[in-house]
């Protein structure tokens, strides 16, 4: 594994890295904390189609069991590197309306946590991602399920849970824009990044 591409993480950085390119802007993306609450959110429903929990109103950002997140769940990362490219290749698919991790894509999480726990100063933050259909809000939750989905074999592997962030992006960065059967496929992903300290840190 050879990382490439590090960027310095602060706040703004974040903000604008993950907003380039979104579809639509009128939500902001959701920050979640590292380890509160459970793998299901919203109503509860796993369907990109369905209604599910409400993900911020009038430019607040909450998380969907009501609590409020703001940025503080990247803050204390703040002091380290992004590596897009270091686990590009363990990229997690789900099914249609799922957020279960299916087995073929186990080894790609189980390789991450071998990563981790060999380099121990390093964190990695986990992006959830949902193809176009459905609402906005009911994919924003969808992405922080699949999100929590791989966190929770993160940790069931032995990664610290405080070395570990979640965020969803719904549907707002598509790896793939096309409006195919095989693009949503793309899109309904899990993505790690790698987070390490700046030199002298």
């Amino acid at each position: 594994m050879k990382p490439t591409n590090y960027i310095p993480i602060t706040l703004a950085s974040l903000v604008m890295a993950f907003s380039v390119g979104c579809k639509k802007t009128d939500k902001p993306n959701t920050f979640l904390p590292s380890i509160k609450g459970g793998g299901t959110t919203g109503n509860g429903n796993e369907s990109e189609t369905g209604q599910g929990g409400k993900i911020g109103e009038e430019g607040g950002v909450t998380s969907t069991d009501g609590g409020e997140v703001g940025l503080t769940g990247l803050e204390d990362f703040e002091n380290m590197l992004m590596d897009r490219e270091a686990f590009a290749a363990q990229t997690v698919y789900f099914g249609f309306d799922r957020s279960e991790i299916e087995p073929g894509d186990t080894d790609n999480v189980n390789a991450v946590a071998e990563a981790l726990s060999n380099s121990p100063q390093n964190k990695v933050l986990i992006e959830g991602h949902c193809d176009e259909r459905g609402t906005e809000e009911y994919n924003r939750a969808l992405g922080e399920r699949r999100a929590l989905s791989i966190r929770d074999i993160l940790v069931e592997r032995g990664v610290s849970a405080d070395r570990i962030r979640t965020m969803t992006l719904g549907e707002d960065r598509p790896a793939d824009p096309s409006l195919t059967e095989s693009a949503y496929r793309l899109n309904r992903r899990g993505e790690f990044v790698l987070l390490t300290p700046k030199p002298g840190n």
